[in-house]
């Protein structure tokens, strides 16, 4: 019989082949590396695949915790298709879905593994021999806690033990040296340098265009400008620089390496709650996150020289919703909220300390 909760003791002697199933977001996945990390101190003599999307790829690029990065386009029926096939003969001995959407149950049920575990969720329980609850649950309704303990609870299923939530990601030399070039022709490093995205991934949490611009001109004093962005980003990241009165940078296009090299020479990030930032964390260089609809119990590590900056007073705050629901004076008010003069505290006390390189 599966087991619900994980809880049974598992032979993990015969597990020669791994895989891990992490096809969203950039964020999530790096905030999955502590699980890999504990995979490949729990299993050191078994091949660690992973299945991604294939524009997060580059994320784990040099990373010691996978032998093989599958990729999988989401857009493309004959890419999935492909892929499914594949599952089906690469006779894995353990596989763990750290989705557990339908998509990923169905792969998941493919590969036929001996061991198989997922988050005990409505129509997925045929996927799993082993199910786990997705969140903890206390007298008040979910506990909110950092993000990566929710895949390390499938680790911990098995009966591995997590090695710490530091996020991992490798900055490769040719990426290094082509950002540190450009950034050499900017005639950037003298200062401290500090990177803006202001881009978010729902319209939520997103703070407004003209305030970024605010923040960036109010640090010139103290650190250079630069504005990062990424796909279908960049007339936005032009927006706020041509709001701002001071001189800026606008980054060049980038993949996920050149942009996690360029995060590394900045002194802080300032920004929504989005992918990048989690860059930043597993670098260890600063930041400063607007958050609204998003907890940052749930996405901000408890301890480093992080900050979050939120409206205060609010009962809709950490709602979740993509879309405001309210009307009126009402509408998007934990991100109206957030003053300029918040931003730019939190920001000019990170600088102040003296984190991260300017190097």
């Amino acid at each position: 019989m599966p087991s619900r909760d994980g809880t049974r003791a598992l032979d993990l002697s015969r597990v020669r082949r791994v895989l891990v199933v992490r096809h969203r977001a950039a964020g999530d996945l790096l905030l999955t590396t502590p699980a890999l990390r504990a995979l490949r101190a729990g299993l050191p003599s078994a091949t660690i695949d992973i299945l991604v999307s294939r524009e997060t790829a580059g994320l784990l690029s040099g990373s010691p915790d996978v032998d093989r990065v599958l990729e999988i386009d989401r857009r493309s029926l004959v890419s999935q298709a492909s892929r499914y096939a594949g599952l089906f003969g690469e006779g894995y001995d353990l596989v763990l879905d750290m989705v557990s959407n339908p998509r990923s149950a169905f792969m998941t049920a493919l590969t036929r593994a001996r061991i198989r575990v997922g988050y005990d969720l409505p129509g997925r329980s045929y996927a799993y021999t082993i199910r786990v609850p997705r969140e903890p649950v206390g007298p008040e309704g979910p506990v909110a806690r950092y993000a990566p303990e929710a895949s390390l609870d499938l680790v911990r299923a098995i009966g591995i033990e997590p090695r710490g939530l530091q996020l991992t990601l490798h900055v490769g030399l040719e990426a290094r040296a082509a950002m540190d070039g450009w950034l050499l022709g900017c005639g950037l490093g003298n200062r401290p340098l500090a990177a803006c995205l202001p881009s978010g991934t729902w319209a939520t949490k997103t703070w407004l265009p003209d305030r970024f611009a605010a923040v960036m001109d109010d640090l010139h004093d103290v650190a250079d400008a630069l504005w990062l962005w990424g796909p279908g980003e960049e007339e936005l990241a032009r927006a706020c620089r041509a709001r701002m009165t001071k001189p800026s940078v606008l980054a060049p296009a980038t993949g996920w390496q050149e942009l996690a090299a360029l995060i590394r020479r900045s002194s802080l990030l300032v920004s929504n709650d989005s992918g990048p930032k989690h860059l930043a964390v597993a670098l260890g260089i600063p930041t400063v996150t607007i958050f609204g609809p998003t907890n940052p119990r749930a996405w901000q590590p408890a301890s480093g020289p992080h900050v979050a900056v939120e409206a205060a007073g609010l009962e809709c705050l950490h709602c979740n919703q993509t879309r405001c629901p309210l009307p009126g004076e009402r509408h998007m008010r934990c991100m109206r909220d957030v003053s300029v003069a918040m931003v730019v505290g939190a920001c000019r006390a990170r600088l102040c300390e003296g984190a991260g390189s300017a190097a």
